[in-house]
């Protein structure tokens, strides 16, 4: 991107890139702590399982927000759709909780991880970009 086209970028664009960058990492950070209590109800505290159940609700949406700021912001059209993903995956979370399956329920939280830690990065690069073009 050149300084003409970045000068001329609306400012809206801007503020959903810086919105979905700061998103992004409150959704990789939210993951850590899912995980973190998952380790403490198997481990210390059988209760934290009612946590665990709990606080997904709280940050699964994150992804569908993500997607709104991806388009808002102009972003690739992987980073969108792999927002959108993010929130199937999540759905797909629900399925593996019990029984045969659950055993790719960690599985699939590694790659929830690894996914949304990637759309840190891819926005953390187009913000970068935009910067140094400056």
């Amino acid at each position: 991107m050149t300084f003409e086209e970045n000068k001329m970028e609306p400012s809206r664009v801007k503020n959903c890139r810086w919105a979905y960058f700061i998103f992004s990492w409150v959704l990789v950070i939210c993951i850590i702590i899912q995980v973190f209590l998952a380790g403490m109800a198997l481990f210390d505290n059988p209760v934290a399982w009612g946590w665990h159940r709990t606080f997904v609700h709280m940050f699964q949406y994150i992804s569908i927000l993500l997607f709104i700021l991806g388009i808002l912001g102009k972003l690739s059209w992987k980073m969108i759709w792999g927002s959108l993903g993010l929130f199937a995956l999540f759905n797909i979370q629900y399925y593996t909780a019990h029984g045969i399956a659950g055993a790719l329920h960690p599985v699939l939280a590694l790659v929830l991880f690894c996914w949304a830690l990637a759309l840190v990065r891819g926005s953390y690069q187009l913000l970068i970009n935009r910067d140094r073009s400056k």
